[in-house]
């Protein structure tokens, strides 16, 4: 746990000020207060009134307390569009309820769920319900930029934001990871690559999650056959590509079951094979196409007053491709799009590692989503292979530029 970035008496006003009614009465002593772990970016809490308290209206017994960790307060439009994306999805019911906004961060309502673990979204039931879940979030409108640039101009603003001088770790061996990094890695000559080679790749724009991963995805306690998705910071209108790719990058990654530095576990051999990401894929089609076909036969579709440039791409998904080729044309844009994701989350966590006071191995993680990210390229672009397949040997060959620091532990692979 970091040291903590809000007091009682703050999280107390806070819920006052938003919540009234019974909140309104308790004292510090009185409030339970109980810091909730998993958040990368943010700090959070689960803030309750005392059992012997009960509520005078229709104001929660708990609530979820969001504050905004260090590296998001430089960006303050980020947080303005999280904070607008959540009040319409719990306006429009998809969302948890928003008790309060306020310059710190927010108040939730505190749904009883758990999130999914990692070995969840690899469960063929689970991935097709998720792959669902996908879907029908991408058909959402959004009062949001509808341009697709999101992607390049974050990605610009963490490759401006790298450290110059390595006295910026704190951690020696954060120095040290950091100048292997940049041995092996020209940042902002690799962008340039990476735009050339996904310009390539046809991919639908849509409102898109940016970080679904099984920490962002909860199962109802209540309906325990039904998930919600949460933490919208990083959405926006982009490439669907990266938000399949991103999530297929997730499969090998565990951020809950460690409970030692770098508190992840990582396994690249379990990125999805094909069998598993056409699972998904077909979920998602078929989403998508349902949605089409419904608008299409409301005539939305066809409208001259219809601007949605969004229904329009999915409408012609379903003129031009039969099913199977749909399926084929989203695992190619996923995977190419996986790129990005390992792109961008590494630029991310090197700032994260210079930026913030929460316990993460930030430094090992930025390694090995460029690992992956240099053995999914050569495996694309020089084997042609899609799906990439990962495996022992190849982790070991040249096709990982980090092959010799990557070593294998207890069975889970690791960058060490």
């Amino acid at each position: 746990m970091a040291q903590e970035k809000v007091t009682s008496n703050e999280a107390l006003q806070w819920c006052q000020n938003f919540l009234r009614g019974a909140w309104s009465s308790i004292t510090i002593e009185d409030m339970r207060m109980e810091r909730i772990s998993g958040g990368l970016s943010n700090y959070l809490y689960c803030c309750s009134l005392p059992e012997n308290v009960q509520p005078l209206g229709d104001e929660p017994r708990k609530v979820l307390l969001r504050v905004y960790g260090e590296a998001h307060k430089k960006h303050r439009g980020t947080l303005l569009i999280d904070s607008v994306v959540c009040t319409l999805l719990s306006e429009r019911k998809l969302g948890p309820r928003v008790h309060g906004i306020f310059p710190e961060g927010r108040l939730e309502e505190f749904i009883e769920s758990e999130s999914l673990r990692a070995s969840e979204i690899r469960d063929p039931k689970t991935s097709r319900k998720i792959g669902r879940l996908l879907g029908e979030l991408h058909q959402l409108d959004m009062p949001l930029v509808k341009e697709p640039i999101w992607l390049y101009y974050t990605i610009e603003r963490h490759l401006s934001d790298l450290p110059t001088d390595t006295n910026k770790f704190e951690i020696e061996e954060d120095r040290e990871i950091f100048q292997e990094l940049r041995s092996v890695c020209n940042f902002t000559e690799e962008f340039e690559q990476l735009k050339k080679l996904l310009a390539s790749i046809q991919s639908p724009v849509c409102f898109t999650h940016n970080d679904f991963q099984p920490g962002n995805i909860l199962r109802l306690k209540s309906h325990p056959e039904k998930f919600t998705v949460i933490d919208f910071e990083y959405c926006s209108y982009n490439y669907r590509g990266f938000d399949i790719g991103n999530h297929f990058c997730e499969f090998m990654f565990d951020y809950t079951s460690s409970k030692a530095w770098p508190f992840f576990n990582l396994d690249f051999t379990l990125y999805p094979n094909k069998i598993q990401q056409i699972n998904f894929l077909s979920s998602y089609a078929d989403a998508i196409i349902s949605s089409a076909n419904e608008k299409a036969n409301e005539g939305s579709l066809l409208s001259t007053n219809n601007n949605n440039r969004e229904d329009f791409a999915f409408l012609l998904d379903i003129m031009v491709y039969n099913r199977e080729e749909l399926i084929d044309q989203l695992m190619k844009e996923a995977n190419y799009f996986a790129l990005a994701s390992h792109f961008f989350w590494t630029l991310w966590s090197i700032n994260m590692a210079t930026s913030t006071a929460i316990k993460f191995g930030y430094m090992e993680y930025a390694r090995a989503r460029l690992t992956a990210y240099y053995v999914t390229r050569n495996l694309l672009v020089g084997a042609n292979e899609i799906p990439p397949r990962f495996s022992e040997d190849i982790l070991r060959s040249d096709k990982n530029p980090f092959n010799k620091s990557y070593t294998k532990i207890n069975n889970e692979q690791s960058v060490n």
